[in-house]
């Protein structure tokens, strides 16, 4: 991967061909395409960035999720990227979903890893005791790492037993203590379901939809909300794995990804 920054953003790339933007989610940093990416063919442009407040990328946080929604639009265009696929997760499918909104001239595709879209029109027990022991955390005792983990394995959850989280490199969950304040905001800035669902219907780009089938399962039900709102989506299971399927399953999240970009050329 070859590395360089753009405007305080740290991105890196590899290969050659039609541009693939990896936009990564809540809490997460690039490094969490880091097991999959080795299974992708080497025929198109790889590009991997973190988002601002997040991983090797600086300047203030951001005050809302279109700040990040505009620094995608600049590193594709600064890049000569566009129109890109965008692979995204979670947190950042709500950024993914928003620049296809207001800049469908930047994305030829989407494909979505269950995308925390809406997640406050699905309320249930194990959400509200998530945030509440979040903010109790952060606010009360002002303990925003110790904040940020408790939702981090929450989010990472698996109904099987244990959490994704915890088996990370202990580099990845040093970095991710670091970004805390940067998660904890973007968790609230989440609470307000945008973009519209009329926008998201208005999306007319290729849209694959990847879920789980061991992790929290209000992100199952937020996936299948964002497939009903986008005509012609693709719905693709993927077994064994929680909400984090890239670093779940790289290989079946690989082949699911491929699968999708060929059929762009198809």
């Amino acid at each position: 991967m070859v590395p360089g920054t753009i405007d305080g953003l740290h991105y890196e790339e590899r290969g050659e061909g039609p541009p693939v933007l990896f936009l990564h989610g809540t809490g997460a940093h690039g490094v969490v395409w880091e097991w999959a990416l080795p299974h992708l063919p080497a025929r198109w442009r790889l590009i991997v960035y973190d988002r601002r407040g997040f991983g090797g990328s600086q300047g203030r946080l951001a005050r809302g999720l279109r700040e990040h929604v505009d620094d995608a639009a600049r590193l594709l265009e600064a890049l000569g990227a566009a129109p890109a696929a965008v692979v995204t997760q979670s947190g950042g499918a709500v950024v993914a979903l928003e620049l296809a909104v207001r800049r469908p001239d930047l994305v030829r595709a989407l494909v979505v890893a269950e995308p925390a879209y809406a997640v406050v029109r699905h309320p249930s027990v194990s959400v509200a005791r998530a945030v509440t022991a979040m903010l109790l955390r952060w606010l009360a005792r002002r303990d925003a790492p110790a904040a940020a983990e408790g939702y981090y394995r929450w989010a990472t959850r698996h109904t099987t037993g244990g959490n994704s989280y915890d088996g990370y490199p202990d580099e990845w969950r040093r970095v991710a203590r670091e970004h805390a304040r940067a998660s904890l905001r973007e968790v609230l800035q989440l609470v307000v379901p945008r973009p519209r669902a009329a926008a998201v219907r208005r999306i007319s780009c290729p849209v694959t939809l990847l879920i789980g089938d061991v992790g929290e399962p209000v992100f199952r039900r937020t996936t299948r909300r964002t497939h009903r709102l986008i005509a012609g989506s693709r719905l693709v299971a993927v077994s064994e794995t929680g909400h984090l399927i890239p670093t779940d399953q790289p290989r079946a999240f690989a082949a699911a990804v491929a699968k999708a970009l060929d059929a762009l050329d198809g």
